[in-house]
């Protein structure tokens, strides 16, 4: 079954790749995109349903944030994984391809944070569709909160750039968002009446495109909005199957005792798309600092200490939460009774206008180094 399926998307992604894009040719485009969006959601499911493939792969979640390594094979990840842990893991490493066979979690210690890394078999070709136990590395980067993409330079000196592109395909078709956002859009579907449209802004589709894509997708009556300008089909699409997961990338290039000459930043960037990269030697432990650093900024983690009433502040062991989190997020990761009781704050720090100032809402933004007493109803 599923090998008629893969067929079948070969085929329309061919038709895709021939079709020159103008205004005559757009339907058709939404089309195609339509079609190939529900066939690779049918893939995933049918490979999600075959047994078997559990072999290590129910990583329990622990610590403040987890982060999943993913590569192609031998680009040094399980070694990576063990010199950031400080040798706290062990994950097997060898000089031949597919060591790594399940997954393996190790706890990364830093800025009084906890960090869950997580070590996948390396990904190959076709790991949208479960191949290479793809499904099973897919679906560990789908919970993690940042994506650690390792490639490396070849033996001749250069950066495999090839293996960025592959993966980034890979995550695409497995529904797997990087480094963007959901669209802002609204749809409430209704018993009758069509598709009505409006929008915000300049738009890439006009009302026909929109309701020609929307029964493709089998949603006959809805009122459609889009809240900002230039949404595209591909996120309309995204946004009607509604299980996509959006996450961010962090660009490791590994064997950097590989290069012959020196590659400027700029270069790289350019070639990456983004400034989100660091360039390491697992070999020479090189950057392997800066690298534990650069995950923690990523993640964007924020500490907060917590002082009981009429006590002293316990600065030894923070909670950490997230840049925009509020005191309901620390109530409640704290304790539920937290919220229900909850009376008011006292905080001093960078979100308080003055030390000790007092906030009876539970939606205020907390910001690092935040001290936080917090009072419940008796």
């Amino acid at each position: 079954m599923s090998e008629k399926v893969e067929d079948r998307i070969k085929e329309l992604e061919e038709r895709l790749a021939s079709t020159k894009v103008n205004k005559a040719t757009q339907k058709s485009i939404n089309f195609l995109k339509a079609q190939l969006a529900k066939l690779r959601n049918d893939l995933i499911r049918i490979a999600s349903s075959k047994k078997g493939g559990g072999g290590g792969f129910g990583i329990k979640r622990t610590g403040d944030a987890q982060v999943a390594f993913i590569g192609f094979p031998s680009v040094g990840k399980s070694s990576l994984l063990n010199l950031l842990t400080e040798g706290n893991t062990h994950s097997k490493v060898a000089s031949y391809d597919f060591t790594t066979v399940k997954a393996i979690p190790g706890m990364m210690n830093i800025e009084e944070a906890k960090i869950q890394l997580i070590d996948l078999p390396g990904i190959i070709l076709g790991a949208a569709a479960g191949k290479g136990r793809g499904k099973e590395v897919l679906a560990a980067v789908r919970s993690a909160e940042l994506v650690l993409i390792i490639i490396c330079f070849r033996s001749d000196g250069t950066i495999n750039l090839s293996d960025l592109q592959t993966i980034r395909m890979e995550l695409n078709n497995a529904g797997i968002r990087l480094n963007t956002r959901p669209p802002k859009i609204v749809i409430k579907e209704r018993t009758r009446g069509g598709i009505h449209f409006t929008y915000k802004g300049r738009q890439l589709m006009d009302a026909d495109e929109v309701k020609s894509l929307m029964n493709e997708l089998k949603v006959r009556n809805a009122g459609v909005y889009f809240s900002e300008p230039d949404i595209t089909p591909d996120e309309l699409i995204d946004f009607i199957f509604g299980n996509r997961i959006y996450t961010r990338e962090y660009v490791v290039i590994n064997k950097s005792d590989l290069m012959k000459e020196k590659i400027p930043n700029k270069v790289i960037t350019e070639a990456i798309g983004h400034e989100h990269w660091v360039m390491i030697s697992v070999k020479n432990h090189k950057k392997i600092k800066t690298l534990r650093h650069k995950i923690f900024e990523e993640l964007n983690l924020i500490r907060i200490y917590l002082k009981p009433p009429r006590q002293e502040a316990d600065l030894d062991e923070p909670i950490i939460l997230h840049h925009g989190d509020t005191i309901e997020t620390l109530c409640r990761k704290i304790h539920k009774r937290f919220i229900s009781d909850y009376r008011y704050s006292l905080i001093w720090g960078k979100s308080a206008k003055h030390p000790g100032q007092k906030f009876d809402n539970l939606d205020h933004v907390v910001e690092d180094g935040d001290i936080i007493s917090i009072y419940l109803k008796r």
